[in-house]
């Protein structure tokens, strides 16, 4: 569960680190006109919107923010408390020039990042197929209900979902997956009572199924 919120820290830090960086004077985000969120100037062009979700609505929640950095760009869904946040990133995104002292730390965390997420992916899977090959294992975390979710996205890549077990209630963690040996994603759902892998699956999939990877270079 902790190598889960530890990888999408990092994808966090990553971004905010970016953004310090270099939008230091960047306005606020537009606000939301109507029911469609205006798309930041930083936005335009930029590579890694393509591959995200055109739907100004997803499982019921309204799009109601968009941030753009040099090699990110996340979506919100939702309002703070009940929101799901998809955040995207390009690990070997060329470094901004006016990062200045910042450009190592910004590469290093870009690298971080993604090993992160590989490793968080390739342990689910270990973890999963472990606990399938032994009926005793997979009676200790509670049955097939709380095993970690691996699933196919759109374009055939693994993603991964962090289950507990039903003893330390169930909890559901955030989806992760690594595309091309260089971009890194995590959708977080803010959830309270989101328990099991049946309700991880259900929650998930509407938006890994709105990302478009395939545009993905």
């Amino acid at each position: 569960m902790f190598r889960h919120l530890a990888v999408a820290l990092t994808l966090a830090s990553v971004a905010a680190l970016t953004a310090a960086c270099s939008n230091p004077e960047a306005p606020p985000q537009a606000e939301a006109a109507a029911s469609k969120v205006a798309l930041p100037p930083e936005c335009e062009n930029h590579p890694l919107l393509a591959a995200m979700p055109t739907a100004q609505t997803i499982a019921g929640k309204p799009l109601t923010e968009i941030d753009c950095q040099a090699f990110s760009v996340s979506m919100t869904y939702g309002e703070p408390g009940t929101s799901t946040e998809i955040l995207l990133i390009d690990s070997k995104a060329p470094v901004p020039e006016e990062s200045g002292p910042l450009s190592g730390l910004i590469a290093g965390a870009q690298e971080t990042a993604y090993k992160s997420a590989v490793a968080a992916v390739e342990i689910t899977k270990g973890g999963r197929e472990l606990a399938l090959s032994s009926p005793t294992a997979l009676a200790s975390i509670g049955g097939e209900n709380y095993l970690s979710v691996v699933m196919d996205g759109p374009t055939g890549e693994v993603a991964v979902i962090g289950i507990e077990s039903m003893d330390s209630g169930g909890d559901v963690d955030s989806l992760i997956s690594v595309l091309k040996d260089r971009y890194g994603l995590t959708i977080h759902i803010e959830q309270d009572h989101l328990s099991g892998a049946a309700a991880a699956r259900a929650a998930y999939q509407p938006y890994l199924s709105a990302m478009r990877l395939n545009a993905l270079p």
